[in-house]
């Protein structure tokens, strides 16, 4: 089967061959035990495998995986996935999850500037508004700016190529006030990028080709929101999407797979015999027939010194997440909905997610409590103290706690905060596809292969194990 094609199984009924049969001895060593990973490894045991996961944090689930914080238990990163193809669901049927997932609450995303702050438009795909004379649309960007838009479809439209940056693509067809109100604080909330510095192919294989198709931005985006109708565009579990790896890690185990965490990986190289040599911080090295690479492109070209990289590497940003834990009655009518994107220099913070507005699950165990997560890019807290208590002067909790007060626009002491938590993960750019070229032995998955995202990692699992 091509990557195009797919087939519809039933998921229930998928057969999963006994863990005791490993044929013709293959043997193989998944290094990252995110959700990438572990998807391998269950793929490979499943085909008669034997798989041992490298983890080395003291935890599987890499960006999909639990904060315990205040008594709650809060995904420490992804606390949604998308719903396109539907491949994410159908994993989660499998795993028995389906009926643990749940849609956020309808309540529209904010976006403050530095003089205004107004509600995104509820009809808008990646910030573009479907309808440009819509009062949110216009309240948002104004008239000048709603006429701006609705020009677009008179424009001319090509591809614009490879090279062209989402800023620049935006900004022609678009105009300034469109693309810095609503598409600038979407797109980077999503790929933690500035637009100029984010290829407009990034966006998503077909980008370019379905604009030209469509005959616009407007009119693409218009198309995808048919596809995607308000509310649709992501799901959640109840008591948070590391339940997803959890039970993927739980699976690996019951089919005979080894999961080892706190085991950080050195090198990956070819032995003798024409399988691999796998050097473990502090361990006996192992040995493999084939190694399955599951870790940012940058660990890929470091872990295998062997392989010449078939190109630089884009070295990853960093997206640091803090999660606040409050006392605050005032937010109990989510002023500023299930969340903020922040307009450049409002605050460090480039956005706010009100996750016990967004999620109803979770505001029913929080029960008096509010929990928020303010994302930054790493570059922009470089002189704060991560480590640093609130009641620091120049830590990254008291600034956090500050970037909150305005975004959510309550005052938030000191003395509001019951917990906190401060997580850091390579950013989520996609990147320009397998940075090594991949051969008999050696495979990439997830993040080395250049996927970002839960649904685009279900939905090579999925292809993977079809064809």
């Amino acid at each position: 089967m091509s990557r195009g094609e797919r087939a519809e199984p039933d998921a229930q009924s998928t057969p999963v061959p006994p863990a005791s049969t490993h044929s013709r001895g293959r043997t193989v060593i998944v290094v990252g035990g995110g959700p990438a990973g572990l998807l391998a490894a269950r793929r490979l045991l499943r085909a008669g495998a034997s798989v041992t996961v490298l983890e080395a944090a003291e935890r599987t689930g890499g960006r999909v995986s639990r904060l315990e914080l205040d008594g709650l238990a809060l995904d420490a990163g992804a606390e949604s996935f998308a719903v396109r193809d539907g491949d994410v669901e159908r994993l989660l049927t499998e795993l028995g999850l389906r009926d643990g997932i749940v849609a956020p609450l309808p309540s529209p995303a904010w976006v403050v500037g530095p003089t205004r702050a107004y509600p995104l438009p509820r009809a808008g795909w990646m910030g573009i508004p479907v309808h440009p004379f819509a009062p949110d649309v216009v309240e948002a960007i104004g008239i000048l700016g709603a006429l701006r838009v609705w020009w677009e479809r008179l424009l001319p439209v090509a591809d614009p190529g490879p090279d062209a940056t989402a800023g620049e693509v935006f900004r022609h067809r678009l105009g300034r006030r469109a693309t810095s109100r609503l598409v600038e604080p979407v797109v980077k909330g999503i790929y933690s990028r500035p637009l100029d510095e984010l290829p407009f192919a990034a966006l998503g294989p077909g980008t370019g080709a379905g604009m030209v198709r469509h005959g616009g931005l407007v009119a693409l985006a218009t198309a995808r929101r048919a596809a995607s109708p308000a509310g649709s565009a992501v799901r959640g579990l109840v008591g948070g999407v590391a339940t997803l790896t959890e039970a993927l890690a739980r699976e690996v185990r019951s089919l005979g797979g080894v999961i080892r965490t706190g085991a950080a990986v050195e090198s990956a190289r070819r032995s003798d015999d024409g399988g691999w040599t796998v050097t473990v911080a502090g361990q006996a090295p192992l040995a493999a027939g084939e190694v399955v690479m599951a870790v940012p492109q940058a660990a890929v070209v470091r872990l295998l010194p062997d392989v010449d990289p078939a190109r630089e590497p884009r070295e990853p940003g960093q997206a640091v997440l803090v999660t606040l834990v409050l006392d605050a009655p005032e937010l109990a009518g989510a002023p500023r909905g299930t969340g903020v994107l922040a307009v450049d220099g409002v605050t460090r913070a480039k956005a706010l997610t009100h996750a016990t507005a967004k999620w109803a699950w979770l505001a029913e165990r929080a029960r008096d409590r509010h929990i928020v997560r303010l994302s930054y890019d790493a570059r922009a807290i470089r002189d704060l103290d991560r480590d640093g208590p609130v009641a620091q002067e120049g830590s990254l909790v008291r600034a956090a706690l500050r970037d909150a007060s305005r975004l959510l626009d309550v005052h938030l002491t000191p003395e509001r905060l019951r917990a906190s938590a401060v997580v850091a993960w390579p950013d989520s750019a996609p990147a320009d596809g397998p940075v090594v070229e991949v051969g008999e032995g050696l495979s990439l998955v997830g993040s080395a292969a250049g996927l970002t995202g839960l649904a685009a990692i279900a939905s090579e699992d999925f292809v993977l194990s079809h064809s």
